[in-house]
């Protein structure tokens, strides 16, 4: 079997936002009852939507993990978005094509390609969610508290290069507070806008402290960035605002050490003056070091690099990998996944199940 023909049928399901969710996860279900693969699926009883867990034996030696839903269509698109078109360039060009259907494709096929029976340990997979939006397939699979195999491959597009690591991210709403009042009569310090101001410019500050201060040499970046993603406060210009409501993002290199720091600089910061905050997100940091690097390495010919972003490796421990097939063309018209890349990856999966399995 090959995963060009599995990503076919998969691209051909419009999951743009988890649009279909039920449908694809029914054809993922046949796929694997056809092979003997037990399935479990778990309906989240707020949205409906489901998250799929493939498993076949005991004690399983590693897992694969990805995310059925897609990005919407780009403007610009010269292929149907849903029909899998080949081109002379040795591309597949279709809607998750790269993002992340060929990585999911390639371990469908890699199992199906493999005698089961004779494997000692077994294997998970997961397909999940909204990882586009929210992450809540896996969330739904941590809060749970799913027990992941000891190895996992995240199968997201690296252009079958290994990524070992990650950077942590902090995202926090804070929330200002003030009185309004007319312009020309302001109280002193019950301006939200300005309270924001002042600590905005300390928190920028503190971001030039982290920098000097990191010892990084993994990430390319090699320190914490801070960015302001939305302020708004205000709603005339002669009118002192009463609240004010800003939108920071961190990405941390080190979440055990730059993590507590980040947070009292913030209380510190915000000692005194009218203000809360809420943390939306946080997600820790890592980087893998296992010996099992040094296998992906040699498969590869390339070194383990961290990844550009998030993925859903970052929401639980243990020893894993970020690596699937690209070009990586996320997020942009036309996507498209190479064969060759679809094809080496496939034999990848095959030879790590074979490794950890048998």
């Amino acid at each position: 079997m090959k995963a060009r023909d599995i990503l076919k049928d998969l691209v051909a399901i419009n999951t743009i936002a988890d649009k279909n969710n039920h449908e694809i996860m029914d054809y993922i279900e046949d796929f694997y009852n056809k092979i003997g693969v037990a399935v479990e699926r778990r309906t989240n009883p707020e949205n409906g939507k489901e998250v799929l867990i493939a498993s076949y034996g005991e004690d399983p030696a590693m897992g694969f993990m990805g995310h059925t839903d897609t990005v919407d269509i780009t403007d610009g698109w010269e292929t149907d978005p849903f029909v899998l078109t080949e081109k002379e360039d040795g591309m597949l060009y279709g809607l998750g094509a790269c993002d992340m259907k060929g990585g999911m494709a390639c371990w469908m096929a890699a199992i199906a390609n493999t005698d089961l029976k004779s494997l000692k340990k077994g294997f998970k997979c997961y397909h999940t969610y909204d990882e586009e939006i929210m992450f809540g397939g896996v969330y739904d699979l941590v809060n749970a508290g799913e027990k992941f195999p000891n190895h996992m491959i995240v199968a997201e597009p690296t252009g079958f290069k290994p990524a070992v690591g990650s950077k942590g991210l902090l995202e926090i709403i804070f929330t200002f507070k003030g009185v309004t009042t007319h312009s020309s009569t302001p109280i002193e310090g019950k301006s939200s806008n300005k309270n924001a101001v002042r600590f905005l410019n300390k928190m920028m500050d503190f971001e030039l402290e982290l920098r000097k201060d990191s010892d990084d040499t993994f990430f390319g970046i090699p320190y914490p960035t801070m960015n302001i993603g939305i302020i708004n406060g205000g709603t005339a210009i002669n009118k002192v605002p009463a609240e004010t409501v800003i939108y920071l993002d961190f990405r941390i290199c080190n979440s055990e050490k730059e993590y507590p720091r980040i947070r009292k600089f913030i209380d510190d910061a915000l000692e005194g003056v009218d203000a809360s905050y809420e943390i939306i997100n946080d997600i820790p940091s890592f980087v893998n070091r296992s010996e099992l690097v040094k296998v992906y390495e040699e498969k590869t010919g390339t070194p383990g690099a961290p990844f550009f972003g998030i993925t859903e490796g970052s929401f639980f421990p243990g020893d894993k990998i970020i690596i699937g097939p690209g070009p990586v063309t996320a997020h942009e018209k036309n996507e498209h996944v190479s064969i060759e890349e679809l094809e080496k990856t496939q034999k990848l999966y095959e030879d790590m199940l074979g490794l950890l399995c048998k």
